[in-house]
């Protein structure tokens, strides 16, 4: 900011003519005086103007010119400095004037100040009344503009331009003088005498237009400000192209960790958000640690009081996934305070990652009954490359509303999927969830829609049967097509304490799963070795459940459960 004035300081004087009006004072037999620092400026190094004093009551004599009550005297000084200055109606000190602060530099400071260009013509002062602030019938109005947020000051310094002095962007120039000639504040001041009066007008970085402020619309009136002046009037400071003050905000820093346990085979991960260095597109890599799966990455300089949203992708065969976050915003956010190390939770939870299962061979099958077929059917799942790998699905024989796929191998302890009725290249095929009470097997999508989600428990074979569009199992064909489920009994059911299952399929072990209504695991009992199996209600709820049963002959079967 200093090197703004100190850059165009000249090295020539200019003819300034200093006023003062004495109407309604008795000049004194010992004349009147202007008294200053025209010498030596800021008191150090060469005289700026060998030929001044410096705060002598005794020099620089004012006069009338015989007649009237302006008096005034013509100094030689250098451009491009700040001067302090009070008149004196003596020959010594105790002439001198008392000046109001609104007139004054300020911090302690009470003398009078002005700025002197370079220039070639006569500065003229406006011939302000001894001890006061305006010339007679005039209105002191003191602008101040903070350019403490601005990344740097022009070099043609600041000015204001307004209806107050022609808007013209280069004749009122501001300073940031803080006294005894240094130019060390962010704050940028001048004063005009104006009359009474509404005003309009900006500050202007440089001195010409397209560099003035962008007034933010609360504050502005036809993109300016207005001033309305009807006696002294001192503006405080306001923040450059801002409506209030400046606000120096703290910066802190965050490190990113991130756990990919759940995901098999990641090449890179990544956090996107909107308040970091890459926003929501190119994104921020990050550094795996060590052999583990857990990836860190630092996002610097962030302001404090900030809510950050954010959210980590990874990158497998060439294909970036998203992470599925359930939140209001569908992101994961942080209220910036303090240098932040966030924990590594697992991608896709809020929690820790748990131990990932053995691969697992899953089919997936979709009751289409309740909607109207529009072609083939497809099944989409995140990992093996969205909708680029869109997997067709097959009729199941015999029955014309299911279709089924099944996927050998699946790794990721989390599974994104959807189903599409119709070509797998058009959005508009893919499944909605129009019943907003029927996504509990689901997760945002991060685009508006919403993909379902399966967290494998075990390494044992399943089978996933949906309605299309719904959290719910079908039951479409299941005793036609599960061979045990007509020997499964259920008793009591409904039940209120506890309900037994009781295996007839000559089988030496099972597999049991207790699902809730929306399709979600609740329970699992894995190689079970005996012919029945007590199910305590525990924290079960009032409601329907479905109990997935499969044998180790490879037969499967579903019953129902009314928990009252």
């Amino acid at each position: 900011m200093t090197a703004a004035i100190a850059a165009t300081t000249g090295v020539f004087a200019r003819k300034v003519k200093i006023q003062v009006d004495m109407t309604g004072v008795t000049v004194s037999a010992n004349k009147l005086h202007v008294a200053g620092n025209f010498k030596n400026v800021d008191y150090a190094g060469t005289d700026d103007n060998a030929a001044q004093f410096n705060w002598d009551a005794t020099k620089n004599e004012m006069s009338n010119g015989g007649s009237g009550n302006i008096y005034s005297v013509i100094l030689d000084l250098q451009g491009n400095l700040a001067y302090e200055f009070k008149f004196i109606n003596d020959n010594d000190w105790p002439g001198a004037e008392t000046i109001p602060a609104e007139s004054g530099v300020g911090g302690g400071n009470g003398n009078r100040w002005t700025f002197v260009e370079n220039g070639s013509d006569t500065m003229v002062l406006a011939p302000v009344k001894f001890g006061g602030n305006a010339p007679a019938g005039k209105y002191l109005l003191r602008l101040k503009v903070d350019m403490g947020l601005v990344a740097s000051v022009d070099t043609n310094g600041v000015h204001v331009a307004g209806n107050l002095q022609g808007w013209n962007p280069a004749t009122t120039r501001m300073v940031n003088y803080t006294g005894n000639g240094a130019f060390a504040s962010t704050v940028y001041q001048t004063l005009l005498y104006v009359d009474s009066g509404s005003y309009q007008y900006k500050y202007v970085n440089g001195n010409a237009w397209g560099k003035d402020e962008s007034v933010p619309s609360e504050c502005a009136t036809a993109n300016n400000r207005t001033v309305t002046v009807t006696a002294t009037t001192v503006k405080d400071a306001v923040c450059y192209a801002k409506c209030g003050v400046c606000l120096v905000v703290p910066k802190f820093n965050i490190t990113f960790n991130v756990d990919v346990e759940s995901i098999c085979g990641v090449d890179s991960v990544d956090v996107a958000g909107g308040l970091l260095d890459g926003s929501w597109g190119t994104g921020n890599k990050m550094t795996k640690v060590g052999t583990t799966n857990v990836w860190t990455g630092s996002q610097n300089n962030l302001d404090s009081g900030s809510t950050v949203q954010f959210k980590y992708r990874y990158y497998k065969g060439g294909v970036q996934n998203w992470e599925q976050i359930t939140s209001a915003s569908g992101n994961r956010e942080l209220k910036l305070t303090a240098n932040t190390v966030l924990p590594s939770n697992c991608i896709n939870t809020f929690a820790n990652c748990n131990p990932r299962p053995a691969a697992q061979n899953i089919t997936f099958k979709v009751d289409i009954s309740q909607i109207t077929p529009n072609g083939n059917q497809y099944l989409v799942i995140d990992y093996l490359g969205g909708k680029g790998g869109a997997i067709r699905m097959s009729q199941v024989a015999g029955n014309p509303a299911v279709y089924t796929a099944t996927v050998n191998g699946v790794c990721n302890g989390i599974i994104y999927y959807y189903f599409m009725n119709g070509d797998s290249s058009v959005d508009a095929n893919a499944e909605i969830f129009a019943d907003t009470a029927d996504r509990g097997c689901t997760k945002p999508n991060g685009v508006g829609g919403f993909t379902r989600e399966l967290v494998r428990t075990s390494a044992t074979d399943l089978t996933i049967f949906k309605m299309f569009g719904s959290c719910k199992n079908s039951t479409n064909g299941i005793l036609e097509n599960n061979s045990i489920s007509a020997n499964l009994k259920l008793y009591p059911n409904p039940a209120s304490a506890y309900t037994v299952i009781e295996f007839n399929d000559n089988a030496t072990s099972h597999n049991v799963q207790v699902l809730d209504i929306a399709g979600r695991v609740i329970r699992t009992y894995e190689n079970h070795k005996y012919n029945t199996l007590r199910i305590d209600r525990d924290e079960l709820t009032t409601g329907i459940y479905f109990i997935n049963v499969d044998n180790n002959n490879k037969q499967n079967g579903t019953i129902k459960l009314l928990i009252d």
